[in-house]
């Protein structure tokens, strides 16, 4: 079959010149979709309130019984009184946060609890917007907005009422001799929450029961702590951390 040479050319500058405005194009993509995610990539709040299309507003005196911690990698997990959920999140553009479904465990929760709504309304959240140090989630259709304040630090204010322990370094020794290092943070919620950082990621976990030690499960990672060695799960890679002193 015979191809003519102009013709093959020009098939060939088409094809590189396509090729290199797809890569422009994903460039500017993940270039937008980092600028709008930083202000909520791995930050950890609880709720203040709820405040209905009719300005009605609903709220409970435990604030930490109800937390959600957005991970760099766009996973989160919650807290919803009794019960904890993993999810994903994204945000593409300014103001705009795109919630996934929330896996959540299924424990009977005290009559009363909020629960319940935060899951029915989870995915009708469209928008958000951090206003004077807290975080509004608005719900689509004028439903709604769910106010969130920073879980505290404590001693950072004289009404903080969760305590943290850390940050804590815990080296990995490598198999070609260099050490992995993880930042622990511990916040004492119920049940306790950990931030661990590694590789420029921050990743939420909560903490499970035991037999020793104390274990912490997240999306995409595992931390089970006992007298300064720890065990690191992170991406599906275990390691065997000590806490550097």
């Amino acid at each position: 079959m015979f191809i003519n040479a102009n013709h093959r050319t020009s098939s060939n500058l088409f094809l590189i010149s396509a090729s290199l405005l797809l890569l422009s194009s994903r460039a500017m993509t993940q270039g937008s979709m980092q600028n709008a995610t930083s202000d909520l990539t791995s930050t950890t709040w609880q709720l203040v309130e709820f405040r209905g299309g009719d300005d009605k507003t609903l709220a409970r005196d435990d604030r930490s019984k109800y937390t959600v911690a957005f991970a760099s990698d766009g996973s989160l997990t919650s807290r919803l009184d009794c019960n904890r959920g993993r999810g994903t999140w994204k945000s593409v553009g300014a103001s705009q946060l795109d919630l996934g479904p929330l896996a959540l465990t299924r424990a009977m929760c005290p009559a009363g609890a909020l629960s319940d709504r935060i899951a029915r309304d989870w995915m009708a959240v469209r928008s958000y917007v951090v206003r004077d140090g807290h975080l509004f989630l608005s719900l689509m259709a004028d439903g709604g907005t769910y106010e969130f304040e920073p879980i505290p630090q404590f001693g950072s204010s004289g009404d903080s009422t969760v305590a943290t322990r850390g940050p804590f370094n815990f080296e990995c020794p490598k198999p070609d001799g260099t050490l992995g290092t993880f930042i622990a943070t511990y916040y004492q919620t119920e049940p306790g929450l950990l931030l661990l950082e590694h590789a420029n990621q921050t990743r939420p976990a909560f903490q499970v029961r035991s037999g020793s030690g104390a274990k912490y499960e997240g999306q995409g990672v595992l931390f089970w702590e006992a007298h300064g060695e720890a065990t690191v799960t992170w991406s599906g890679v275990a390691q065997t951390c000590k806490l550097k002193k």
